[in-house]
């Protein structure tokens, strides 16, 4: 390396080293007033107004709940002002150009919430990192799709409505709270809890039926031969070329590696046979599960489905399923597929989640936060969660 270079490496060095002592010593403004950016409305109707497959009655309704929404939050005193935080406001729509007549708009808000600092020579800066509040409008997929212990195999089996044991932490006429911290873990809230505002009376969650569980059973090991087919076949596929080099081995191979060659061709023959036999057990378990749908009354079928997990050694175990009119074990639920309301005079909004990120949370529960982490998450827990309500009308 000569000199220049040298030298270059050293300054860089440096510099790396000043930065992060620098960042050692970042110190919050906490008290310095902040801004709330892109606050405004209009900003986020032309967004509704681009949905070219909206009515104009239901982007009308849809406006106004979102109006609402940002008056609701923003009335709240953390706002007035905002100390040692700036507020940036985004804001998307899902525009599905394959849907005819959009009827439930899904749609969110992301309250970024960034630090005030001290930046050093007696003035203020933003930072590039902070907490968040969602408000999100209508977008069921977007929290229940990918959550607890039970929509991986409901995904994979192709089950049309996927369920689940809701962990319900907290509920009141306003809101029910869901919080998958130590059940699962959602796409978007992983480790705090989220919560619902519902408008319309009939209920978003309903049982699972003693018939669905079973159905469901059944899919999922169907499901499971298929991909050990497709695992045999891959391991007759990779036979082939060891098989055509020990019909005729090169002059190189040793004996030693032939010998590995044999070796390594007999553990996937022997795998395959133990797939073979799994196989064959899905598919008495098939047969059961198949005699045993067939054979529930109506009443049985009917009856909602509840898992006792002492009793099986997975969480799907057909010896967990309780008998009917039994109350031990937990409910299944999944989402109502008559839950919103379709017709033309309908609002457009008629659920709203609302959620909170904090960065770094890990399994391991936190409990203590700096004044940011702090105030968002009493801004969630002190939201007007009924006027929220009252916004879908």
């Amino acid at each position: 390396m000569n000199s220049q270079k040298y030298i270059a490496v050293v300054l860089l060095f440096c510099l790396n080293i000043s930065q992060a002592l620098s960042q050692s010593k970042i110190k919050h403004a906490e008290d310095a007033i902040g801004k709330i950016k892109n606050s405004s409305p209009e900003i986020f109707f032309k967004r509704v107004d681009a949905v070219k497959n909206m009515n104009h009655a239901k982007a009308t309704s849809l406006k106004k709940t979102l109006a609402k929404e940002l008056n609701i939050l923003f009335s709240q005193p953390v706002f007035n002002p905002p100390k040692g935080f700036v507020v940036k406001t985004g804001f998307g729509i899902n525009n599905d150009p394959s849907q005819k007549n959009v009827l439930i708009p899904e749609c969110d808000f992301a309250f970024n919430f960034y630090y005030l600092l001290q930046d050093g020579s007696g003035g203020i800066k933003e930072s590039m990192d902070g907490t968040a509040l969602g408000i999100e409008t209508n977008t069921i997929s977007h929290f229940f799709e990918q959550v607890g212990n039970f929509w991986e195999d409901c995904s994979n089996a192709k089950v049309p409505e996927f369920f689940e044991q809701p962990p319900i932490s907290d509920s009141t006429a306003d809101y029910i709270e869901l919080d998958f911290s130590k059940y699962g873990y959602p796409a978007i809230a992983p480790n705090r809890p989220f919560r619902i505002i519902k408008r319309n009376p009939r209920p978003l969650f309903v049982p699972l039926t003693r018939r669905e569980f079973v159905e469901f059973l059944i899919a999922k090991r169907k499901y499971e031969i298929s991909e050990d087919e497709k695992e045999i076949a891959y391991n007759i596929k990779s036979l082939k070329e060891p098989e055509e080099t020990l019909k005729n081995p090169p002059s190189y191979l040793t004996q030693e590696t032939i010998a590995a060659l044999k070796a390594g061709m007999q553990n996937i023959q022997k795998a395959n046979e133990t797939l073979k036999h799994q196989i064959a057990d899905k598919a008495e378990k098939i047969r059961e599960f198949q005699n045993l749908a067939s054979s529930m009354s109506s009443t049985d079928a009917a009856s909602p489905a509840r898992l006792d997990y002492n009793k099986g050694k997975a969480l799907d175990a057909i010896e967990g399923l309780v008998r009917v009119g039994r109350m031990e074990g937990a409910g299944l639920y999944k989402i109502n597929p008559g839950y919103y309301d379709t017709s033309p005079a309908a609002p457009a909004a008629q659920l709203i989640f609302v959620y909170y990120q904090i960065p770094n949370l890990s399994i391991f529960e936190k409990t203590s936060y700096n004044y940011l982490e702090q105030k968002t998450i009493n801004l969630f827990n002190q939201l007007d969660y009924h006027k929220l309500k009252e916004s879908m009308e």
